[in-house]
């Protein structure tokens, strides 16, 4: 065996946590095992393992090693896989976590020519609105909304994201229109429940944000629940552009402090960082850049559909 089986014996050595247990899995006697760990410890100069009668454990020294070996093992691993997956086409379950509104008005209507073209490929997709973890739940990619925790996620940027104040032509008809975030202190305020507490909604000024919890007296767990009740007319709600842009342009909603919205925020496709990117992964986030798009703004304009009297409140 070579420097590449000794470093494979010892990280199966170590997930075993016996040299029996290792010996079966790799075909090889107990003794062989122990003599190649003993061959391996004498060229490096010091004890990788530590053994009692009870069990095998790794000794400071062999802890460092073992990482090592295990990085090495998995980068030989990917530039094998890579030169296989040259040329290859996608193949294999893709699992997705989405928010559950992007994904029902965005990224549902994709999927069907995602899988005309390459029909190796079957998806599994999940509408969540919690962030799943990726890797402790086995997804192979998910798309965000908003900004991104620090993580050793690798992001790629799909589209703007835009948060508009709307509200229907007949509450800005009867209650007023807010000029400023102070105002809405003096209105109904439609908010998403949320095990944090209230929902915050966040301004622009300048260069200076500004952070407020706005009451009301209706709240839902549903986004699309609060775009109806703004519709109906039960006050303000704060919602992406891709849920209220065709009612803005229809003039069922009117957007109100456009000139203090957030504008650094966006939805992202996230995975995990690898060396060699899956052709299911990258085919997929492909797909999603071709057929998203940049999309145009709401039409601002739109509320001048709106038969309402801009007083202030």
């Amino acid at each position: 065996m070579d420097r590449l089986d000794d470093l494979t014996v010892l990280v199966e050595v170590v997930d075993c946590g016996s040299l029996s247990a290792a010996a079966e899995r790799l075909g090889l006697s107990a003794s062989a095992i122990s003599r190649r760990i003993a061959q391996m410890e004498n060229r490096l100069g010091t004890r990788l393992l530590a053994r009692t009668t009870r069990r095998i454990a790794l000794t400071d020294a062999g802890a460092t090693f073992c990482l090592r070996a295990r990085a090495i093992l998995a980068a030989l691993d990917e530039a094998e896989q890579s030169l296989t997956e040259m040329g290859e086409e996608p193949r294999g379950t893709l699992r997705i976590t989405m928010p559950v509104l992007f994904g029902q008005m965005r990224v549902a209507p994709l999927l069907a020519s995602y899988l005309r073209r390459y029909p190796g490929v079957s998806l599994e997709v999940s509408l969540n609105d919690r962030v799943q973890r990726l890797v402790e739940e086995g997804f192979d990619l998910a798309i965000r909304a908003g900004r991104l925790a620090d993580s050793s996620l690798i992001a790629r940027r799909l589209r703007p994201l835009r948060r508009h104040v709307v509200a229907s032509p007949d509450y800005l008809e009867r209650r007023g229109v807010p000029r400023s975030p102070a105002d809405l202190a003096r209105h109904e305020c439609l908010t998403l429940l949320s095990g944090a507490g209230r929902t915050e909604w966040e301004f622009m000024a300048g260069d200076r944000r500004e952070i407020l919890r706005p009451a009301g007296s209706f709240q839902a767990d549903s986004l699309w629940l609060l775009r109806h009740a703004a519709v109906g007319g039960l006050g303000l709600a704060r919602l992406a552009d891709f849920i209220v842009e065709e009612d803005i342009r229809a003039g069922r909603l009117v957007p109100v402090l456009s000139e203090l919205e957030v504008t650094d925020e966006a939805i992202h496709v996230v995975y995990p960082a690898t060396r060699h990117v899956s052709p299911k992964v990258r085919s997929f986030i492909e797909h999603l850049l071709a057929g998203l798009g940049r999309p145009e703004p709401a039409d601002q304009s739109a509320s001048s559909n709106a038969k309402v009297s801009l007083s202030s409140s």
